[in-house]
C-alpha cells in the first residue's frame, strides 16, 4: 500500500502543474509565442544544467555495470526500432510518424523514475540509476535526432552529416559529457557556479510540466486518438512487460530489476515534447502522448510494483 501511495503522489503533482499550463494556456496567458521561446530557455539551459548536475555528483566508478548498461541499451534500441516498424505499418501521416515514435520509447526517468527507484529501494542513492543517467538518456536523444532528422518537416533530404552534427551538439548530451570528467575524477565546481547551475536545474522540471500543459492542444486528439493510446500503451505497458521478465532469468539482482521496470514503464518524457518541438515535430502530438501516458502510469506502474513485490524481488 505504501508503494501505491507514494506512486500515486509522484504522478498527482505532475498532473496538477500541468493542469495549470493547460489552463493558463487556454486564457492565452501564456502564449504560443512564449512557449515557443521558454521551450527554446528549457531546452538550451535548463534542461542540461540539471543533467550536468546529476551526472557530476554521481559516484560513476562505483556505478559502472557493463553487463546491466548493455541490456538497457540493447532494449531502447529495440523498442525504438518496433516503435518505429509499428507506425510505419499503420500510419501514413509522415509528419506524425516522428512524435509518436519519440514518445513511445523514452520515458521520463529523471523527474519520476528515480524518485521512484529511492522510494521502492528504501534509500537515497541508487547506483543503477546513474548507469540510466549516463547512459540511456544520451542514447535517447542519438535515437530521437534520427528519428526527427528523417522526418524533417521541411521535406528536405535525410543528410547523415547533419543528422551526426545535430546529435554531437545536443545540449543535453553535451552537458552530460562534460558531466563525466567531474563524476570520474571527482571534481568540484567552484561554489558560485554549483549554485547559479542548481538554480538553472531546479527550473527543468516545473517550467516543462507547464510548457507541456500549454503545449496540449484539443485539436492535437481530433482524428489521432488511436495513435495517442496507441503510442500512450506501448510507453508504459509493452516496454515494462517485453524488457523486464526476462532479467529474472538473466541473473540481474533485485536493484537493477526495479530500475529497469521504473524506467520502461515510467510515462513518457517531458523532454520528448521539448526536443520534438523544438527539432520542428508535432509537439502537440507529443504533449497529447505525454498527457495519456501519465494517466495510465497511475495505474500501470502501482500495479508493476504489487507484481514484482508478490515474486519476491523486493
Amino acid at each position: 500500500m505504501e508503494h501505491i501511495i507514494f506512486s500515486l503522489n509522484s504522478v498527482m503533482p505532475v498532473f496538477i502543474v500541468m493542469g495549470i499550463g493547460l489552463y493558463l494556456g487556454k486564457r492565452k496567458i501564456l502564449t504560443d509565442d512564449f512557449v515557443e521561446q521558454a521551450t527554446t530557455l528549457v531546452f538550451y539551459t535548463a534542461l542540461p544544467a540539471k543533467l550536468f548536475m546529476d551526472v557530476s555528483h554521481s559516484n560513476f566508478n562505483e556505478s559502472l555495470d557493463i553487463g546491466f548498461t548493455a541490456y538497457l541499451l540493447i532494449c531502447t534500441c529495440v523498442s525504438f526500432i518496433g516503435a518505429w516498424i509499428l507506425c510505419v505499418l499503420l500510419i501514413k501521416d509522415r509528419t506524425a510518424v516522428s512524435a509518436i515514435v519519440h514518445s513511445a520509447f523514452r520515458g521520463n526517468f529523471v523527474y519520476l523514475g528515480i524518485p521512484v527507484c529511492q522510494s521502492i529501494l528504501g534509500r537515497e542513492s541508487v547506483p543503477s540509476t546513474i548507469m540510466v543517467v549516463t547512459f540511456v538518456l544520451p542514447f535517447y536523444n542519438v535515437l530521437a535526432t534520427i528519428v526527427l532528422s528523417y522526418y524533417d518537416p521541411m521535406g528536405r533530404k535525410v543528410s547523415w552529416k547533419k543528422m551526426l552534427k545535430d546529435i554531437l551538439t545536443n545540449p543535453m548530451i553535451l552537458a552530460i559529457l562534460a558531466a563525466l570528467p567531474f563524476s570520474l575524477m571527482d571534481i568540484s565546481l567552484p561554489s558560485a557556479a554549483e549554485k547559479a547551475l542548481s538554480y538553472l536545474g531546479q527550473l527543468s522540471t516545473p517550467m516543462a510540466l507547464i510548457l507541456i500543459g500549454a503545449g496540449t492542444k484539443a485539436a492535437a486528439f481530433a482524428g489521432r486518438g488511436a495513435w495517442i493510446v496507441l503510442a500512450a500503451v506501448y510507453k508504459v505497458v509493452v516496454n515494462p512487460l517485453l524488457f523486464v521478465a526476462p532479467m529474472v532469468w538473466l541473473g540481474f539482482n533485485s536493484e537493477q530489476i526495479v530500475t529497469a521496470f521504473v524506467m520502461f514503464a515510467v510515462p513518457s518524457a517531458m523532454n520528448a515534447y521539448i526536443l520534438t518541438k523544438k527539432m520542428g515535430g508535432d509537439g502537440e502530438l507529443g504533449a497529447a502522448i505525454i498527457t495519456v501516458s501519465m494517466m495510465l502510469s497511475a495505474i500501470t506502474l502501482p500495479a508493476g510494483i504489487l507484481i514484482i513485490k508478490y515474486m519476491g524481488i523486493i
